[in-house]
């Protein structure tokens, strides 16, 4: 089921590959971390997590502000119902037409990851005549092991290193065209210990009191990290002690350092989204070679990049056979002319059929948005959302004449 509708009386209507997305989840999800987490404490969504236009605008609809790294993202923030007022711009590697974009839209904050990334921004902010707040993101000292992918500690692509970063201070507050407004720490994604994001948090929280003796603390961003579970082994995120931790850590720090005037920000994205959508995909054809046995579907990695490649925790199921005991290992495999689209583990399944409709669970999150779209000239799937029991669909099925779009066939 998604919301109350059977997913194949979806497949049905909108045939396959295809992105299902229960706003109802996604709308538990924000809620249960809002009411957690102190007031104080500004959500702005990841929106690479799923940049769909429709679940932005949802997630605008509920209070959350965007969190973009590219001109793409900002584009789509701002057609989503965003105003540069509820947008923060993230990214190593923002172009010199990125950065003025982002200050020709009054971008709320944008976060700074080095020294020439620093000088550029003070330059198009002279051209445009606007004043622009940054943070300063920091990679610091201490690194986490318990993080899925890491994007802090150690050497980094990511951030300006913690024990040179009172030198970039200086530099800010030189610059005429800047104002130096917070800091941006954050350590890695899919942190399922709500214990080891605190850990990671407390640590942010003395960096920021010892660089106040150098400029206002306005803003003091923690990024994201909030992980999800993807299979019967994987803890839940204790969304609840997390806010009573964050709330502990704040007003100890408080006692010490004045923050009053300080806004606290939460970068999540995976968790918003990702178990609120299905990917269905439907075998279209059976094999055994040398003993091994294949089901071939309709959806590769140019649909669902992660939820394929990473399949060593995605729950997998045959929605028309839930009821029946999964017995049977298989090998699930795209359909692309390449070696590449294939599970990466073999899958427990009931016996399979032509037609049988493959689900994979939590793909709301880098599951459309992380994919290969335009490999192989496949045609994209289409996405659709379970509103207040209803479908919508959001994103039509892909045709072959896009792959000619902006291309002369001549």
């Amino acid at each position: 089921m998604a919301g109350n509708i059977n997913v194949l009386t979806l497949i049905k209507k909108y045939g396959t590959p295809l992105y299902v997305y229960d706003l109802d989840i996604i709308k538990q999800q924000y809620e249960c971390l809002r009411q957690a987490i102190p007031k104080k404490v500004t959500i702005f969504y990841a929106i690479k997590a799923n940049p769909n236009p429709k679940i932005c605008s949802f997630l605008r609809s509920l209070g959350a502000g965007a969190e973009i790294a590219s001109a793409g993202e900002l584009y789509i923030a701002l057609k989503s119902g965003f105003q540069g007022k509820d947008i923060i711009y993230n990214g190593p590697g923002k172009t010199d037409e990125e950065i003025q974009y982002a200050i020709e839209n009054d971008v709320h904050l944008i976060n700074v990851e080095a020294l020439d990334e620093l000088q550029r921004i003070n330059t198009w902010a002279h051209t445009a005549q606007r004043m622009t707040k940054v943070c300063l993101r920091i990679n610091p000292l201490q690194a986490i092991n318990q993080a899925k992918m890491q994007t802090g500690g150690g050497s980094q692509k990511f951030g300006i290193d913690e024990e040179i970063i009172e030198t970039l201070i200086e530099t800010a507050l030189d610059l005429e065209w800047l104002e130096l407004v917070g800091i941006h720490v954050y350590i890695g994604s899919q942190i399922l210990d709500h214990t080891v994001l605190l850990e990671q948090i407390s640590y942010t929280l003395n960096i920021a009191c010892r660089l106040t003796q150098h400029f206002p603390l306005k803003y003091l961003n923690f990024g994201g990290g909030l992980g999800v579970p993807y299979d019967d082994n994987d803890p839940i995120f204790d969304v609840k002690a997390f806010g009573i931790g964050l709330t502990n850590l704040i007003n100890t720090v408080s006692q010490k350092y004045d923050l009053s005037h300080t806004q606290f920000i939460l970068e999540p994205g995976r968790f918003l989204v990702s178990e609120s959508g299905i990917f269905l995909t439907k075998i279209i054809s059976i094999k055994e070679s040398r003993g091994k046995k294949y089901a071939i579907i309709d959806g590769g990695i140019n649909h669902a990049f992660l939820p394929i490649r990473m399949n060593r925790h995605y729950p997998t199921v045959i929605a028309n056979k839930m009821g029946q005991k999964n017995e049977h290992m298989m090998t699930l495999a795209g359909p692309l002319c390449t070696s590449l689209d294939i599970f990466t583990t073999e899958v427990a399944l009931p016996p399979v059929a032509l037609n049988d409709i493959i689900s994979i669970f939590n793909s709301g999150a880098y599951g459309f948005s992380a994919s290969m779209l335009y490999f192989l000239s496949a045609p994209m799937p289409a996405e659709i959302m379970i509103q207040k029991g209803q479908s919508i669909v959001i994103r039509r099925r892909g045709r072959k004449e896009d792959f000619l779009l902006h291309c002369d066939p001549s």
